[in-house]
């Protein structure tokens, strides 16, 4: 595949195959990002797919979003940006397969590259036999040992190991591609903020030769964001002068989620895995990450109904443990905005009292998170699933850096 407007051009004879279960003539490799699917997650599984189709002759390679079309609408972001990728070099957003367009294991015949993430979700296990390369920045969970490729390595992004690999194999990119991955970079390092504590180096680096490739406008920045509508804007917004107006477009589209349900916060941005505590029993545990500020959502829906929101996405997920992270900018007594960081933690009623506290202690004892209880205005409602309020005081620490910290936590109890 010469170029990367070829390889868009070929996705949709590929992905029209995988929703009518035509079989290939050679061998299928699906690249797949996170069940998060977020902005790195998209980014990283359509570029390293190209990357991966560079020179490759045997192989028919195709990204895979892993998460249902229609939860594309809850990432404003990430459909305007897709959309504008696909669109320049010749393709729509329909040539993209979603990973409720086919049944994976009906292809017994496949390879599976995992991008912005280690080992496959809880609910598909099944893969990690198949899994044969990985590219990620979580913490390594020790599975797919046997991948012949497996760089996991701590950066602000995935998208810049996938960069990094294009430079170092001296395979150029237009200014579509790099646009597309020079945005999440910029997003996850808060346009490689020194306060955010999460760009590092090769971030750094990566965002300076991508920058270099795109082709960037002369138009003045735009406030055409404003609003909590939700409504994609022309793909013609993300036409701007710079890195940092790229950044401050996708970022006020990223927060956008005032409108949204409590249902739809909760599984925008969710993953979910299940550990095994110190006696040998799972726990199935989810993670929301919410670009809201829990004093917005606390005075938009009240405690109760949070409350309410998370107990019943718990039993719709078969959960035994549920943490919410909200973040974002909220008044401060000082009436200045702020930027912070919140915890919402929820117990099924099939976890013990005792363990319960046990992985609230814990919880409150890691300086990773820096937890204090956050004041409501309404007491418990004293349910089963009750669900405990925290401001986290490291605002620096992610779902990427929580989840070891649970993971550890639950391991002990």
């Amino acid at each position: 595949m010469s170029t990367f407007s070829a390889f868009v051009r070929a996705l949709g004879a590929n992905t029209a195959k995988l929703r009518n279960r035509v079989s290939f003539s050679d061998r299928l490799t699906i690249v797949l990002g996170n069940e998060s699917a977020d902005l790195d997650s998209m980014a990283s599984s359509i570029s390293l797919a190209y990357l991966l189709s560079h020179g490759s002759s045997n192989s028919t390679i195709i990204p895979v979003i892993n998460v249902s079309k229609q939860d594309l609408a809850l990432r404003p972001d990430c459909a305007l940006l897709v959309c504008q990728t696909l669109e320049a070099s010749g393709g729509a957003i329909d040539d993209l397969a979603f990973i409720d367009d086919f049944d994976m294991l009906a292809y017994t015949d496949v390879d599976v590259w995992l991008v912005d993430h280690n080992s496959p979700g809880s609910r598909q296990t099944v893969l990690e036999p198949l899994v044969c390369g990985i590219i990620d920045h979580h913490f390594d969970e020790g599975k797919c040992t046997d991948a012949k490729v497996r760089q996991i390595e701590v950066v602000g992004s995935c998208c810049t190991l996938v960069a990094q690999r294009f430079r170092d194999q001296g395979i150029p990119v237009d200014s579509a591609l790099a646009k597309l991955m020079l945005a999440p970079i910029l997003i996850d390092t808060s346009n490689l903020s020194l306060l955010a504590q999460r760009a590092t180096d090769k971030d750094a680096a990566c965002v300076a030769w991508l920058a270099s490739q795109v082709s960037w406008t002369s138009k003045p920045a735009t406030d055409d964001c404003d609003g909590d509508a939700g409504d994609l804007l022309p793909a013609a917004a993300l036409d701007v002068s710079g890195p940092s107006e790229l950044y401050a477009v996708l970022d006020k589209l990223k927060g956008m989620v005032a409108h949204l349900s409590a249902y739809d916060l909760l599984r925008k941005d969710y993953k979910q895995w299940q550990i095994a505590d110190f006696s040998g029993a799972l726990w199935t545990v989810g993670i929301s990450s919410i670009s809201y500020p829990l004093k917005k959502w606390l005075k938009r829906d009240g405690y109760g109904d949070i409350e309410q929101a998370v107990g019943d996405w718990m039993e719709l997920q078969g959960l035994d443990l549920a943490i919410v992270m909200t973040r974002g900018k909220a008044k401060a007594e000082c009436r200045v905005k702020t930027f912070g960081r919140q915890l919402v933690v929820a117990f099924s009623a099939r976890i013990s009292p005792a363990k319960q506290q046990q992985v609230l202690d814990g919880l409150r004892a890691s300086d990773i998170l820096g937890l204090k209880d956050y004041a409501v205005d309404s007491a418990s409602s004293g349910s089963p699933q009750a669900a405990h309020f925290f401001t986290q005081s490291q605002t620096s620490s992610s779902r990427k850096q929580v989840f070891p910290v649970v993971k550890s936590v639950i391991e002990g109890s």
